[in-house]
């Protein structure tokens, strides 16, 4: 109760922003055609704004029904046993990071940073909120809020909360994200500021699984609730937050006319010059009241008997320098010519480790290197773009390791008018292994590790209409690491391949909506890479329309399956998954019914999930000893509100 009162109140007090906010400056009722309320936006810098990297902030009814990260009309996850929990994509997937590694891949998609900011562009103030009521008291609101408090200053607000007790023991979540940011140019745009804060907080209880999968499986115990799991008193707490500043300043005066301040006459400058700084902060503790539970007995011995309480510390600043050949013009993807190159400083502390015999803190770090990037776009003749950027470590910490990345876009046509593009991309990386897999001490689990750098190539191709793409795509690893049955991370000294086949569609046809993906994955060693040989999701929608241009219904059924394998197993202590050869999943579809209705720009939505459950047939678990949830239902809505 005290859940829905507070989200209740925050509904009412951002409605009552939204509707009664004037904006400093009124916009001409003629300029507010159609058009005014399309919200696109751009991530990360101001540089993108200007190239033309721009994104439009999705507002159709066949996806409101996906109301959290995992729901993505094109990616299946294994998951635990509620939402808001640890997950891992079912299409093989292999990190290119290089430096110090800041990523918890097993949150990552709940953890929101610089990556996924977005600032929108705005004719007009606006709100968007979308909230999701389960059963058992699940909750989730998310609220974006965007205007122009100035001419040239904008500011958007982003508060995201997500509850859920779950139907198991020992599942329980509270997540929450808040994001504030802003950005300014002067009024002739020869200098430009943005800058960002953010906060993720993760609290979740942690069950191990349940104890025996044959309750589960073959229905011995129908009240859920009381199915014995393996950790009881087991907890992950997960926070990042930090802060960025980000701007540019155009070294050649703008020589504009003076009735379009963001337009100049001058063809050639001599570039920008931009400062990026970025502070971020995490923060990982996990703890456990019985540390001598059978769950942890075929690993490391347990230190401390009486309790456990793991934690990791990290800070990270950013200092990046860089100078490219922008200047006032905007583009729409479709710069003729584009040139950058600069200089990162990266330093991170590392707050080292919590002996459990001394009781002190060991190993602290500081930790830094210095690295050189570069990037280059070309245009020709409106049909073909060709783009690439590069990354090498010069000194320090990880000091050889590099990644270069490239991509050619044919269209079969020009830009705006085409049978499609092909696109060919290219990824080279070498990376050395991350603090994580090179060393770590907890009660639970201990390792020390003197891996060989990691090397990989990516190749891929595709052919792309604004309805379907098609693409094939290969990964070649050399020195693969990778968490083993143990629970430890291995090195694999050969070369290892993955390979896939995977399409991705959108199509409307009169009134019916297909929206989803398909992927065929191999490799070339099944002992340490564990995939599914199919995977896939549908989304079937068809629309009725009730009122003209005020209201419609659109019924819809979304199937997700993936073909039978050996599935990761989960360690909560460590917040990783690993392999296990015991437990296959798989090879059942995963069904949900959903209406949604739109009424001017509200969509609200009524589901009925996970349909296969109703069939008595126990086998929908996407992770070893978690089963998913049974059917359900649920309610929602997504309702953007202007000025």
């Amino acid at each position: 109760m005290k859940m829905s009162r507070y989200i209740l109140s925050i509904l009412l007090i951002i409605c009552h922003i939204s509707l009664n906010s004037k904006s400093f400056e009124e916009y001409d009722e003629i300029e507010l055609t159609n058009d005014s309320t399309l919200v696109t936006y751009f991530r990360d810098n101001l540089n993108n704004h200007t190239l033309g990297d721009i994104y439009v902030l999705d507002t159709t009814t066949i996806l409101t029904s996906f109301y959290e990260p995992l729901e993505n009309p094109y990616k299946l996850y294994q998951t635990l046993s509620n939402s808001g929990l640890a997950h891992k994509k079912l299409d093989f997937f292999y990190p290119t990071s290089i430096g110090f590694n800041t990523e918890l891949s097993s949150f990552q998609s709940y953890i929101r940073n610089q990556e996924n900011i977005i600032f929108p562009i705005v004719a007009q103030p606006f709100t968007e909120i979308k909230y999701m009521m389960g059963d058992k008291k699940e909750q989730h609101l998310e609220v974006l809020f965007s205007r122009e408090f100035l001419p040239n200053f904008f500011i958007t607000l982003n508060y995201d909360i997500d509850f859920s007790p779950g139907v198991y023991k020992r599942s329980k979540m509270q997540n929450s994200f808040f994001n504030g940011n802003l950005r300014y140019n002067t009024k002739n745009g020869r200098y430009g500021i943005s800058g960002y804060y953010y906060n993720n907080k993760i609290d979740i209880q942690e069950s191990g699984g349940i104890k025996y999968d044959s309750v589960f499986i073959n229905n011995i115990e129908t009240d859920k609730s009381i199915i014995d799991v393996n950790l009881t008193g087991a907890t992950n707490l997960i926070k990042v937050s930090g802060f960025a500043v980000d701007q540019y300043f155009n070294i050649s005066g703008n020589k504009s006319d003076g009735k379009n301040d963001s337009i100049s006459s001058r063809r050639f400058g001599i570039g920008r010059i931009n400062h990026h700084f970025a502070y971020q902060r995490n923060r990982y503790i996990y703890e456990d009241t019985n540390p001598l539970s059978y769950f942890y007995q075929s690993f490391d011995h347990v230190i401390d008997s009486t309790k456990t309480s793991d934690s990791i510390y990290f800070h990270n600043i950013r200092n990046v320098i860089y100078w490219n050949n922008l200047g006032y013009k905007k583009y729409n993807n479709d710069i003729p010519f584009y040139l950058t190159f600069g200089i990162e400083h990266n330093f991170t502390y590392h707050a080292g480790y919590f002996d459990y015999n001394t009781k002190e803190y060991f190993n602290e770090q500081n930790l830094s290197n210095l690295r050189a990037n570069a990037g280059i776009i070309i245009n020709i003749l409106k049909s073909t773009r060709i783009s690439g950027n590069a990354q090498i470590i010069t000194t320090g910490y990880h000091a050889g390791d590099f990644f270069i990345e490239g991509q050619w876009k044919q269209f079969l046509g020009t830009y705006n008018k085409n049978f499609g593009a092909l696109n060919f991309d290219i990824n080279l990386n070498r990376q050395s292994a991350d603090w994580f897999e090179e060393y770590y001490y907890s009660n639970n689990f201990r390792w020390e590790n003197d891996f060989n750098p990691s090397t990989s190539l990516l190749l891929q191709g595709s052919y792309e209409l604004p309805f379907l793409t098609i693409g094939v795509k290969n990964t070649t690893i050399d020195n693969y690491i990778y968490f083993g049955t143990n629970a430890k991370p291995e090195q694999f000294s050969g070369a290892l391949n993955i390979s896939s086949l995977y399409s991705t569609f959108d199509v409307k046809i009169n009134k019916f909506e297909f929206v989803g993906f398909a992927s065929l994955q191999t490799t070339n060693n099944n002992d340490i890479v564990h995939i599914p040989t199919f995977h896939g999701k549908i989304k079937l929608a068809y629309n009725i329309n009730l009122v003209k241009n005020i209201s419609m219904m659109q019924p819809s059924i979304t199937i997700n399956y993936f073909t039978e394998y050996y599935a990761d197993a989960y360690m909560p202590a460590t917040r990783t998954f690993y392999l296990q050869n015991e437990v296959k999943v798989g090879n059942f579809p995963f069904i949900d019914l959903c209406v949604t209705f739109k009424v001017k720009e509200a969509n609200i939505f009524v589901q009925y999930t996970n349909m296969y459950s109703l069939i008595g047939d126990n086998r929908y678990i996407t992770t070893p000893h978690y089963p998913m949830r049974d059917s359900r239902f649920c309610f929602g809505v997504k309702w953007r509100l202007y000025k």
